[in-house]
């Protein structure tokens, strides 16, 4: 009961002025702070030059060893190259 009396008179008596600016700068003070904890994230790994091992052949691949799909390798890798499709758009079989 003390409490709420307090809390009522102190509510009374305060600047309402003030008030309106206090929330702000509580605002402001709390981006400031995580802003000083903020760092640059750490640079992304470089892909593989070759995803699939150099196990392409025209252009797909079985990388669980029954299961074809088409090689995810760009078209700049030594595999895609090496191989009767140079582009990567080797048809299916």
């Amino acid at each position: 009961m003390w409490e709420f009396l307090i809390w009522v008179l102190t509510w009374m008596s305060s600047d309402p002025k003030a008030i309106d600016t206090e929330q702000p700068r509580a605002a402001a003070a709390v981006r400031a702070a995580y802003a000083t904890f903020a760092t640059e994230p750490p640079p992304a790994p470089k892909p593989a030059e070759c995803v699939c091992g150099g196990t392409c052949k025209d252009g797909y691949w079985k990388p669980d060893g029954r299961i074809v799909q088409k090689c995810p390798c760009p078209v700049t890798c030594k595999c895609k190259s090496a191989g009767k499709c140079p582009d990567g758009q080797c048809p299916k079989k």
